[in-house]
């Protein structure tokens, strides 16, 4: 076990000594028992099946799990440990979002206001339904914005909390495209006319479907105007929201399971619409592939303000506007 590293990591996120004490208690448990009992390599090369068999032999109550998970989840952010990490989530019934989220909240805010924001609205996993999770993000995001300041909060939420990699082949694609013409003027057509085709070969190239495509160029591509790039999202169920008026047609706008359940309700009940920052970090992660470094993104239109649609400016770097 690898205490120093340990009690380093969890007081550079500002935890509380007592809480530090208690992880590391934690972890030694779980080391000594692995040692001892099932003669393996200690904590650092576990499975799995190792801590479901400490588990099994303790028998701790709901909460005492919860926390020596969260101990265990430490201790892997600490010592770089991604096997350790993936496989506390899948004991905490937590995706890639939720893990990443809390990583995120870990590096902003601290352990302490990390699990005071995450358990704001009670246990929540990545398999929980649609409205059991808009309920807890709207309990959560009210605790958020509470403890934390807007600009933070921001910087939080639109730290590309889907792992998008800007890496990946299509990204690169528009990245050697740019890098062709020198003109991103191109690259938007380019994802405009597939969004286009995509739609009209799903849906028909004389249907309502196309022509809503068709005509709004920011949709899943972007629309420039000087050096900001205006995205908006195509639509969820874009049929019925075509054909529906209201909240029923911001609801079938909305692709985002934890918030969207919250849309058919009051709008002292909906999720705050700081929320959408993160959908703005999904959407610039391309631009920053691209141009090879962060860009900000700021939240212009939201179906959770009363929008009918989620609209994204993107600033670009300077270069971006005519390379050539």
């Amino acid at each position: 076990m690898q205490e120093g590293i340990l009690r380093k990591y969890l007081k550079s996120r500002k935890t509380k000594e007592s809480t530090i004490d208690e992880y590391v208690i934690y972890v030694r448990e779980i080391d000594g028992f692995l040692l001892n009992e099932k003669s393996s390599l200690g904590i650092d090369k576990s499975y799995l099946k190792d801590i479901q068999a400490f588990l099994k032999q303790w028998k701790p109550d709901k909460k005492e799990k919860q926390v020596f998970l969260y101990a265990l989840k430490s201790y892997g952010l600490a010592t770089g440990n991604r096997n350790m990490i993936t496989n506390v989530n899948r004991l905490l019934g937590k995706g890639p979002w939720l893990d990443r989220f809390e990583e995120t909240l870990d590096e902003f805010v601290g352990e302490e206001l990390r699990r005071k924001i995450i358990e704001a609205g009670g246990p929540i996993k990545q398999s929980a339904s649609t409205a059991k999770k808009a309920v807890w993000t709207k309990c959560m995001m009210d605790c958020l914005e509470a403890n934390v300041d807007e600009k933070t909060c921001k910087k939080i939420l639109t730290n590309n909390l889907h792992f998008k990699s800007p890496k990946s082949p299509s990204f690169k694609k528009l990245k050697r495209m740019y890098e062709k013409t020198g003109n991103i003027d191109d690259v938007l057509k380019h994802l405009h006319d597939k969004w286009k085709k995509m739609t009209g070969d799903r849906y028909g190239y004389d249907s309502p479907e196309y022509k809503y495509v068709e005509a709004d160029p920011t949709i899943e591509a972007g629309k420039r105007e000087g050096n900001i790039v205006y995205v908006s999202k195509i639509p969820y169920q874009i049929m019925e929201f075509l054909a529906e008026d209201g909240k029923a047609k911001r609801y079938h706008y909305c692709h985002c399971g934890w918030v969207r359940d919250s849309l058919k309700k009051s709008d002292k009940e909906q999720v705050s619409p700081t929320f959408c920052n993160c959908s703005g970090g999904w959407h610039k992660v391309p631009f920053e592939g691209i141009f090879e470094q962060s860009l900000e993104v700021d939240v212009v239109k939201s179906v959770l303000k009363g929008d009918e649609i989620c609209t994204f400016a993107i600033h670009l770097p300077e270069k971006a506007i005519n390379k050539k």
